[in-house]
């Protein structure tokens, strides 16, 4: 009888190492599939992304729609346009395309104004679409601009988690591109910005939405 219970114990661990190794084997086999997956979705999104480049100019702007729930709640802020969430200012550099944008949360823990490039920012990792503006420039306002936002970069102003326009010391994405595009082109009517229960704010489609923009680009992933 000892040796029927101890034949049944290892008939149970065989079983039981069996199925662990069927469970690994498909588990492997599920990563394997989930990479080469991902890897082909990144594929596609650097492919797309290189045909978009040719539309690209000094100065035009980038926007993206996140895949996140913070980003989502930053499309509802759009008033005409609830496509896009973020927005930055593009600039080509020793010959590479980056885009200067101010982003906080977890994607840029120390909140600092950041400089990507052209490919990440648009990259499908994050993102379910991406959208190039030109605002059109000369190139005169074209090298204003990249003074003002270089400016901006080199003093590593801060993401603006209040949303407040009165004050230059920190910026949010939008809030970026406004008072860069001003500061460069000396005026402040160039975008126009959204009241809601007497907070006045930028909007993302504040500055892809007016009389001066032309969007050249919109992909969906």
């Amino acid at each position: 009888m000892k040796h029927v219970i101890k034949l049944g114990l290892v008939v149970g661990t065989l079983l039981i190492f069996l199925v662990s190794c069927k469970e690994n084997n498909q588990a492997t086999a599920t990563s394997k599939s989930e990479q080469m997956k991902a890897q082909q979705k990144l594929q596609q999104s650097t492919s797309i992304a290189d045909s978009c480049s040719q539309y690209l100019t000094n100065g035009c702007i980038l926007l993206r729609t996140g895949n996140d729930v913070i980003s989502s709640m930053f499309a509802k802020f759009n008033l005409q346009d609830k496509t896009y969430s973020h927005c930055g200012i593009a600039f080509k550099e020793n010959n590479q395309w980056y885009v200067y944008h101010s982003i906080g949360g977890e994607d840029n823990p120390d909140e600092k104004l950041r400089r990507d490039t052209y490919q990440r920012f648009v990259s499908n990792a994050h993102n379910l679409g991406f959208g190039i503006c030109n605002l059109q420039l000369n190139e005169s306002q074209q090298n204003e601009l990249r003074s003002v936002v270089s400016s901006f970069y080199t003093q590593k102003i801060p993401f603006d988690m209040q949303f407040d326009l009165s004050t230059d010391q920190r910026l949010y994405c939008a809030e970026m591109v406004y008072k860069a595009f001003h500061k460069a082109l000396k005026t402040d009517t160039f975008f126009q910005t959204t009241s809601n229960q007497r907070f006045q704010f930028v909007s993302t489609d504040n500055i892809f939405v007016n009389k001066h923009a032309q969007m050249l680009c919109r992909v969906i992933y």
